[in-house]
């Protein structure tokens, strides 16, 4: 799971937000997918009831005499209606398009009103029969002389032509009453529609037929490309977002990396949303604060040892006039003492290394020179490792490091074997001696100041105890880190790691 989890807080902010995104479309591409069928079929249900309402508001304020000719004059293409004696429909069917267009109907027609409704859907290589409009001529004359005969009298008693509610026989054979869910899944080829018989007086039936348009239920590839657009787009949206969002975090974190190597590291830019401005403002308040605390430290420093410089030459003076050799030589020694302590405490505080500008060095032949000096002085010492080996680093940090290293392997282990190799992103500089090595309890209290170990590595050999306070300040300075391990043969190890890409 590791592996597969970003580790990046863009990352998971992201990965939330896909997933909301993806959640929150795919249930909704999921709930259209199971009912848009039914919905697409139930609006042109309710559709079709519309059209009958209004009609029939329209001919209830037609005079009786006006409505058959209103009735054919109101036929179209996708809606048929023609006034019988007998309904067409003769008893509902259970299909919910019928259902719908029967209850939208009994709610606008008096209660105990007698309604028939019913929905078939047919291939469309014809056209299912419906009165032609001779028919209908031949029908309203018949409904003509049977009002005039019976004046005042809304019942007919003539029946409707023969096979009025038939197919024609041409077609007979290629008509289908299929299941209306069936058909919904491609009603390409087919004609789908809802009949209605409603009763107007005894004997008086409007019969109509309004086609059910469902177009829409056809296109089915156009929500889920929209869906899948729009999750395109959030999701850019939500990377660009994020990684604005994200940005000042990153730069926090490069802040306090470059401030953890150097107090002249560059200011963090004041610029964003409020909280990122103040976080910036405090965060460069911090480093400033820490920068002048180094500061007058350091200045406290050259002021003591300014001051103790003057009585140590006073001292120095006055102990060649000591007629007792012995006395006096001890009194020179413990003033070299003095000095060398306050030039090393100096050399710590001011941490020139750290104000060092970085520069691209040869480190392995920086090594070289360092191995090569210590050898014509007469110590053992070696180096193994590539000829040249170039690297961003402060060159004179990084020497002074080394050389307090190597010196004390070759102080305290009688020799400095050097190796230099590369490691993955690391540079490693390794260097060996043979020893009695570090307790393991001692090694990380070798790199406090003014800290000397006793027994074999004896006051004897001389020392502040600052050497490998100042490599150590030095590498980390450079983003590199020193640790001390014990060598499988006896001796010890001083391991050195600096960034590969400096």
């Amino acid at each position: 799971m590791k592996r597969v989890l970003p580790d990046s807080l863009s990352g998971w902010l992201f990965t939330v937000l896909v997933a909301a995104v993806i959640l929150i479309y795919g249930s909704s591409l999921v709930t259209y997918f199971i009912f848009r069928d039914q919905a697409a079929a139930a609006a042109a249900a309710s559709q079709a009831a519309d059209q009958l309402i209004v009609f029939k508001r329209v001919i209830e304020q037609t005079p009786m005499r006006e409505r058959l000719s209103l009735i054919q004059g109101l036929n179209s293409p996708g809606l048929r209606m023609v006034m019988t004696s007998r309904p067409f429909v003769s008893e509902s069917d259970e299909v919910f398009t019928s259902r719908i267009v029967y209850r939208r109907l009994a709610q606008e027609f008096p209660e105990g009103t007698e309604i028939h409704t019913d929905s078939r859907i047919v291939e469309m290589v014809g056209e299912e029969r419906f009165p032609t409009q001779e028919e209908v001529r031949q029908q309203l004359r018949r409904l003509r002389r049977e009002m005039r005969q019976s004046p005042g009298s809304d019942s007919f008693s003539a029946p409707p032509p023969p096979q009025i509610d038939r197919p024609r026989s041409s077609i007979e054979a290629q008509r289908r009453t299929l299941d209306l869910d069936q058909a919904l899944r491609d009603i390409r080829g087919f004609q789908p529609f809802v009949r209605a018989s409603i009763r107007f007086g005894e004997n008086i039936w409007l019969n109509a037929r309004v086609d059910l348009d469902l177009t829409e239920a056809s296109e089915r590839n156009r929500p889920f490309l929209w869906t899948t657009a729009l999750t395109l787009l959030i999701a850019g949206l939500a990377i660009f977002a994020v990684r604005r969002a994200t940005k000042p975090v990153s730069l926090f974190a490069m802040a306090a990396e470059r401030l953890g190597i150097g107090l002249n590291a560059t200011l963090l830019p004041e610029t964003g949303t409020g909280e990122v401005r103040r976080a910036a403002r405090a965060f460069n308040t911090m480093q400033s604060r820490l920068k002048r605390f180094v500061q007058d430290r350091t200045q406290m420093l050259a002021a003591i040892s300014h001051d103790l410089r003057t009585p140590i030459t006073r001292m120095r003076l006055r102990a060649e006039f000591v007629e007792d050799t012995k006395q006096r030589d001890k009194m020179l020694s413990d003033l070299d003492d003095m000095e060398a302590m306050i030039s090393a405490t100096l050399a710590f505080a001011r941490d020139d290394a750290a104000n060092e500008p970085a520069a691209p060095t040869d480190i392995a032949s920086l090594i070289a020179r360092i191995v090569s000096d210590e050898a014509e002085a007469g110590h053992a010492t070696s180096y193994s490792g590539p000829e040249t080996m170039d690297l961003t680093i402060r060159p004179l940090g990084l020497k002074r490091a080394l050389t307090n290293i190597i010196e004390n392997a070759i102080k305290y282990g009688s020799c400095g074997d050097v190796t230099l190799n590369q490691s993955g992103e690391n540079i490693e500089i390794l260097v060996d001696d043979k020893g009695p090595g570090i307790p393991d309890a001692e090694k990380e209290q070798v790199f406090t100041p003014f800290f000397r170990l006793e027994g074999s590595r004896s006051r004897d050999t001389g020392g502040t105890g600052l050497g490998m306070t100042i490599a150590r300040n030095a590498i980390r300075s450079m983003g590199g880190d020193i640790e001390l391990l014990d060598r499988a043969e006896g001796g010890l190890r001083a391991r050195v790691t600096l960034p590969a890409q400096g």
